[in-house]
């Protein structure tokens, strides 16, 4: 079932966070797919808000950043 459009502003803002805290920390995104021991083609799909990422790969994310996920959600 295709995304709606309030649905997609929340994973574009999610990426959007990702990228923000990951550049502040100054961190490349093969550093975060290191950290996060996900791929880096998924950190780039993720921070571009081309994929809904799951729960799992959010909490991750969230640990590897040091950051609430409230912080990545909202």
């Amino acid at each position: 079932m295709p995304l709606n459009q309030e649905e997609t502003n929340y994973i574009k803002t999610f990426g959007e966070n990702v990228r923000r805290i990951r550049l502040e920390k100054k961190w490349s995104m093969e550093y975060l797919a290191n950290q996060a021991n996900i791929e880096l083609s998924q950190v780039y799909r993720i921070e571009k808000g081309k994929i809904n990422p799951k729960l799992t790969t959010i909490i991750t994310l969230s640990k590897a950043l040091e950051v609430r996920i409230e912080d990545l959600i909202v």
